[in-house]
């Protein structure tokens, strides 16, 4: 379930509930958009607010994923709200989004049903939407313990793209949904000190073969990073 609330100094407030969003998710970090709400509760009363900010101040609020108690988990800000149609309870709103990558919300919605309860759950995620379980895992990701001088095994067979190396390299670290960088700038940070990794001993990195050619130049940008971060790497 889904929330609408303005924008506030204080405490977000609820005004409306909805079932479901479609196109609030994006690849582009902030854009220009339509995003229809899905069964609105009261469409009537939001409609009605929106319009009555509008002529109040410069429009903007948050859409809030909600768990089963309406309690706020995560939001995306909204601004220069438009109502642009309405029909039943569905309500098509325009504006400036800032919005997560796609598999985002899914990977949340998968965490409020206990889904996520082994490594692995992102392959169930298409290539498009692994950016979303990263960020989810940069957004989620509880650190303990800091490590130090740890010994990491990864296996080139088991992802098949680059955003799939960084999910298997955030939970080989991290655990069940963890995160270690999910870009080359990302990665770089998380090995001087960030998300529970003081140092990094060696990286083993089994089937490399098959990533080098998957990588082509992006896999000798990797092995840099791991170079200059005193990182020994052993390809097999």
């Amino acid at each position: 379930m889904f929330g609408f609330a303005f924008d506030s100094e204080t405490e977000l407030e609820v005004i409306a509930y909805i079932d479901d969003i479609k196109n609030i998710e994006s690849p582009e970090n902030i854009i220009y958009r339509t995003i229809r709400l899905i069964n609105v509760d009261n469409a009537t009363l939001l409609i009605s607010a929106i319009e009555n900010a509008t002529e109040i101040y410069e429009n903007s609020g948050f859409i809030c994923l909600l768990d089963d108690k309406k309690s706020i988990i995560t939001k995306t800000f909204i601004s220069n709200i438009r109502v642009i149609k309405s029909k039943k309870n569905n309500v098509t709103l325009l504006g400036q989004i800032w919005s997560y990558p796609p598999g985002y919300h899914k990977a949340w919605k998968m965490r409020l049903n206990n889904e996520i309860i082994q490594k692995n759950i992102w392959k169930n995620f298409r290539k498009e939407e692994l950016q979303g379980w990263l960020v989810y895992a940069l957004h989620t990701t509880i650190i303990d313990q800091v490590k130090e001088n740890i010994s990491i095994q990864i296996n080139g067979n088991e992802f098949h793209n680059l955003d799939g190396f960084f999910c298997t390299l955030g939970e080989e670290v991290n655990g069940i949904g963890g995160y270690f960088g999910r870009g080359f700038g990302a990665l770089n940070d998380c090995l001087c000190g960030e998300f529970g990794v003081k140092a990094m001993s060696e990286l083993i990195w089994l089937n490399h073969q098959r990533s080098k050619k998957l990588f082509k130049t992006k896999f000798d940008k990797i092995l840099q990073i791991f170079e200059d971060r005193h990182v020994k790497v052993f390809l097999k």
